[in-house]
């Protein structure tokens, strides 16, 4: 076989359609069903914080859609049936072999001159250390096995991690009327709107999702967590989470028996996030000062509004009645699969861009895999593109 594609998700559907297009024949692996870590991974009220037009490869859809989870799931349930998908097939080991590569399969045995990996590096949950220190008695659950209020126990929740899934959360969480203390850490935040015009409109226009990674005056931007947006595309804030009630605490760094301890960063973590708006501004300001066309001035934005922080430094869980933790702390990607010569000493893929460590193996999907907006849908089909054009001229 000239190539198959590991994962049939977004970005593994539009690397098929790619291919397609080439007239490479290929085959597609997916373990699950269509949107498999869509299905599973996303809580009840879960909407797409990006608009339908930067939705690319999902199909038809309103410009200012915000698609639900399940309007995810049914749309790649559409596309796969256009690919040459088999569902169901699990990939146990990926090598290099000869002049191409092996595959061990729940399924049997595969061989393809070339193979792109696809199976993302955002599916499986990483839980610190600390929550195997909590007392039996307090429920807890990462984001992938959060689904709504009303299926945790009676009581307050601490919510950990306040990046993209921590404060949709725990602001979902708040509107069913909960307790929330918010253990906070450090992650930007976007202004949905800025001088009349979404934000992110503004940040297309002025290349900001095509930066690569080479290209970055702090390379370690890569690792930071994706920025703060609500539920539909809205701004979101600590401080707006705050004067919605949240209590909001430090980084979480100590449980002894029932008593858990922050440090003293939440005032740090707030800052951060404003700093990150005020970047985000002058980035469109200085795109507009560029152009020389007049624009609307900048508009209050409502998340900007500071409040006066009482970070508490512990939190006794029985005496506070918190009967859930929710740890908002992140994915990484199962690479168990591949051959250990691909990985490096973290057991990520070893690459170059999308490049694999061996010849005929590519990369899809990561984050910052080429360009900031790699890891999103908006990325995808032109990353597909290029792996695409690469695979047909090595074949």
């Amino acid at each position: 076989m000239d190539a198959v594609v590991v994962g049939a998700g977004p970005a593994g559907l539009a690397v098929s359609a790619a291919l397609s297009a080439r007239g490479v024949e290929h085959a597609v692996l997916e373990r699950g069903r269509p949107g498999e870590s869509w299905r599973t991974q996303r809580w009840d009220s879960f909407r797409l914080n990006t608009p339908g037009w930067m939705n690319r490869g999902l199909g038809e859809q309103a410009r200012n859609a915000y698609l639900t989870g399940a309007e995810v799931v049914q749309r790649l349930e559409e596309l796969a049936a256009d690919h040459l998908v088999r569902f169901g097939v699990r990939v146990e080991r990926l090598a290099p072999a000869g002049d191409g590569y092996a595959l061990d399969t729940s399924d049997g045995a595969l061989r393809a001159r070339t193979v792109v990996v696809a199976s993302g590096d955002q599916n499986l949950p990483r839980v610190p250390r600390l929550a195997k220190a909590l007392p039996g008695w307090v429920a807890q659950c990462h984001t992938a096995g959060y689904r709504n209020p009303g299926r945790l126990p009676p009581g307050g929740v601490l919510v950990v991690g306040s990046a993209q899934s921590g404060c949709q959360i725990a602001e979902d969480l708040l509107a069913a009327g909960r307790r929330v203390v918010l253990a906070t850490s450090r992650a930007g935040r976007l202004p949905w709107r800025h001088r009349d015009r979404d934000t992110v409109e503004w940040l297309a226009e002025a290349g900001f999702f095509d930066q690569r990674p080479q290209d970055l005056p702090d390379p370690s931007v890569i690792h930071d967590p994706q920025a703060i947006v609500a539920p539909g595309g809205r701004s979101l804030s600590l401080q707006a989470l705050a004067r919605a009630g949240a209590v909001l605490a430090g980084r979480l760094v100590a449980v002894a028996g029932e008593r858990v301890s922050f440090d003293d960063s939440a005032p740090a973590n707030l800052a951060a996030g404003d700093a990150f708006a005020a970047r985000i501004r002058a980035t469109v300001d200085d795109l507009i000062d560029r152009r020389g066309v007049p624009v609307p001035p900048p508009e209050p934005d409502p998340t900007d509004d500071p409040v006066a922080l009482d970070p508490p430094r512990a939190l006794d869980l029985r005496g506070e009645e918190i009967g859930s933790v929710i740890w908002c702390t992140g994915f990484g990607g199962d690479f168990s699969y591949l051959d250990p010569a691909l990985l490096d000493a973290d057991g990520q893929p070893r690459r170059h861009g999308a490049a694999g460590a061996a010849p005929g193996l590519w990369y899809l999907g990561l984050r910052w895999l080429t360009r900031r907006c790699s890891g999103v849908f908006f990325g995808f089909p032109d990353d597909a593109a290029a792996v695409a054009d690469a695979i047909r001229a090595q074949l």
